[in-house]
């Protein structure tokens, strides 16, 4: 159930801040904690001031609270974005208080097998991320920052997506690079006239594929690599390796360029749907913990 978002003023007077959890583009995340109810929250907060003028610092004020992403994204029908509950300040610096997710980030789980060899597993992973971002790219955003430390899975083995900072309006025109090298797509690596679109988000998509079953992002992972006058997509060794059933939709969404990838990220679920684990089927015989095969063997697709 969605909640309201609370306009609070000092956030110190509602939460407190228990420990540091992780860094976004904008700022650093902490886990906190009500003072009232004990409920547990995730509070994002801008970093100190440095050297930045003041007007770069009101900018990146106004980046952590989403300029109006929030609003359109945390009530998504998969649910797989994270509520905002709250916009406030911490000792001047501007924060939003958002749901708490327990579980695990999808960059250690990985670092725990690798590579994913179980192909029920990986089309699950990719599959509910398919689902996650469909919401995004209906209300007409790019999410632009798609990797595994941006992905949780969940106890239930429920995938989210917990970091939305460099969401934008698709066609919107961007006035610098961004994202993370090894997974952004050549159109996001400079200031961009016609912007983004979904196809982006389908780039990362691929390359965290490749990175589950090969343990090596395309093109080196690197600017490099993207911008060769030969890219490489994979070495011969490493693109042999690529599980059969992914093979020629792992490519097709890493292609340089946008047009030549799949059109949506449902078509790129319906590659993956045959892969599947089936309602109340078997456990993968090595599963994750969590396990992401859990969601679709418990919970029918969307689609």
């Amino acid at each position: 159930m969605a909640r309201r978002v609370r306009k609070f003023g000092n956030i110190e007077d509602h939460y407190e801040l228990v420990e540091h959890i992780g860094e976004g583009a904008q700022g650093d995340l902490y886990l906190g904690q009500s003072l009232k109810t004990e409920e547990r929250v995730a509070i994002k907060l801008q970093r100190q001031r440095d050297f930045q003028s003041e007007r770069s610092f009101a900018e990146l004020a106004r980046e952590i609270t989403g300029e109006g992403v929030f609003s359109h994204l945390i009530t998504g029908d998969s649910g797989g974005t994270l509520q905002l509950f709250g916009i406030g300040d911490y000792q001047d610096r501007r924060c939003i208080v958002l749901e708490y997710v327990d579980g695990v980030v999808l960059y250690d789980l990985m670092t725990t097998s690798r590579p994913i060899k179980d192909v029920a597993t990986v089309a699950s992973i990719i599959g509910q991320l398919c689902e996650i971002l469909d919401d995004v790219h209906r209300r007409n955003f790019v999410h632009r920052d798609l990797k595994p430390e941006n992905v949780m899975v969940e106890h239930s083995g429920r995938v989210r997506l917990i970091d939305l900072g460099l969401t934008v309006r698709a066609h919107r025109r961007t006035r610098a690079g961004c994202g993370t090298i090894g997974y952004a797509p050549l159109e996001q690596l400079n200031a961009n006239p016609d912007g983004v679109t979904a196809q982006a988000d389908i780039f990362a998509l691929g390359c965290l594929l490749l990175e589950m079953t090969v343990m090596e992002l395309p093109y080196a992972g690197s600017r490099a690599g993207l911008t060769a006058e030969y890219p490489v997509v994979l070495p011969e060794e490493r693109l042999s390796l690529v599980p059969t059933p992914f093979a020629t939709l792992a490519l097709s969404m890493v292609e340089l360029a946008a047009e030549k990838r799949p059109t949506s990220v449902r078509e790129v679920f319906e590659h993956l749907r045959p892969n599947l684990p089936a309602a109340d089927g078997p456990r993968p015989v090595k599963p994750l913990r969590p396990d992401p095969t859990e969601y679709y063997r418990t919970t029918p697709p969307r689609w």
